[in-house]
C-alpha cells in the first residue's frame, strides 16, 4: 500500500510541475493557428512603384518593344534642377533619355525584352545645324534600319509633354502620376491601325489607374508632322509622359502602370492570334 501512495504522490507531483509546460505549449499552437488564420498569404508582386497588382496566374510571352527618344533632350525642371540647380526643360545630359533603365526593369519585370535605339537625335541636330523640327527626319533612317532588320510586336516613340504641373498630374489613392497620351499621326495613310493599337493601349491604363492617359489625339496639316514615323509600322505609338513639372517619382510610377498595361495588351493580343 505505501509503494502504490508513492507512486501516486510522484505522478502527482510530476503532473502539477509539468502542468504549466503542457499549457504553454498549448497556447502557443493556438496561437500559431490562429496567426495563420488571420494571416492571409501574400501574392507575390512585381517590384513597380505602384499597388496595382500583376495577374502571376496566367503564363506569359515574352514580347520585343522597340523604344526611341526623337526629342532626346527633352527634360523634366525638378530632374534638371536636383542635379545641376537649372530651371531647364532641355537638357543635353539630364533628360528623358536617363530613364532608360527604370523603363527596362519595369518592362522587363512585365515580360517586355525592351530595346532602346543608340541614336541620339538632338545631339545630331547640332552636329549637322539642321533644326528641331527635322527630328523626325533625322532619325527616320536609324529608325527604318532596325525594324526591317528585327522583330518587334510594339514600337514607341517616347517624349515629355509641354503641359503645365496641373494638367500633367495625376493623385490616385494618395500618389501622384505623371499623367500621358498618346499622339497618331493622321497624314498617315494607315494611320486608323496605329491610333487602334494606342487606344487599346490607353484604355488598359485607365482601367488600372483611372485617369492616367488622356486619351488619344490625332494630328494633321500644317505645322505639325503629321505621321511621326508611324507608316514604317503599324505597331508603333507616340506617347507624352508627364510634363515639365513632373518629378522622377511621378514619372517612374507612370512607367510602372505602362509597363503592365502594354504587357496586358500584349497578351491579350497574343491570345486571339491563338485561338
Amino acid at each position: 500500500m505505501m509503494q502504490y501512495k508513492l507512486v501516486f504522490f510522484i505522478g502527482f507531483f510530476l503532473l502539477l510541475f509539468l502542468s504549466p509546460i503542457i499549457a504553454s505549449s498549448f497556447s502557443i499552437t493556438q496561437e500559431v493557428a490562429v496567426e495563420e488564420q488571420q494571416s492571409p498569404k501574400k501574392l507575390v508582386l512585381a517590384p513597380t512603384t505602384t499597388t496595382v497588382p500583376l495577374n502571376t496566374l496566367e503564363p506569359t510571352i515574352s514580347k520585343n518593344v522597340l523604344l526611341l527618344f526623337t526629342h532626346s533632350h527633352e527634360a523634366f525642371i525638378p530632374i534638371v534642377k536636383n542635379i545641376s540647380g537649372e530651371k531647364a526643360v532641355y537638357h543635353s545630359n539630364s533628360n528623358i533619355t536617363e530613364f532608360e533603365e527604370i523603363i527596362k526593369m519595369h518592362f522587363n519585370v512585365n515580360s517586355l525584352n525592351t530595346k532602346f535605339l543608340n541614336f541620339d537625335t538632338m545631339d545630331e541636330l547640332k552636329k549637322t545645324n539642321r533644326t528641331f523640327s527635322e527630328a523626325y527626319d533625322v532619325v527616320r533612317p536609324h529608325l527604318s534600319n532596325e525594324i526591317q532588320n528585327n522583330t518587334y510586336d510594339l514600337i514607341i516613340d517616347l517624349h515629355r509633354d509641354s503641359a503645365s504641373k496641373d494638367i500633367s498630374t495625376l493623385t490616385y489613392k494618395d500618389q501622384t502620376y505623371g499623367k500621358l497620351y498618346f499622339v497618331v499621326g493622321e497624314d498617315n495613310p494607315n494611320y486608323l491601325i496605329n491610333q487602334s493599337y494606342a487606344k487599346k493601349i490607353s484604355d488598359k491604363l485607365n482601367e488600372l489607374v483611372p485617369g492616367i492617359s488622356r486619351g488619344v489625339i490625332g494630328k494633321k496639316g500644317e505645322h505639325v508632322d503629321g505621321i511621326y514615323n508611324q507608316d514604317l509600322a503599324n505597331n508603333m505609338v507616340l506617347i507624352e509622359l508627364g510634363g515639365i513639372e513632373n518629378t522622377e517619382e511621378e514619372i517612374n510610377r507612370t512607367i510602372s502602370v505602362l509597363a503592365q498595361a502594354i504587357s496586358i495588351v500584349l497578351q491579350d493580343d497574343s491570345s486571339v492570334e491563338t485561338n
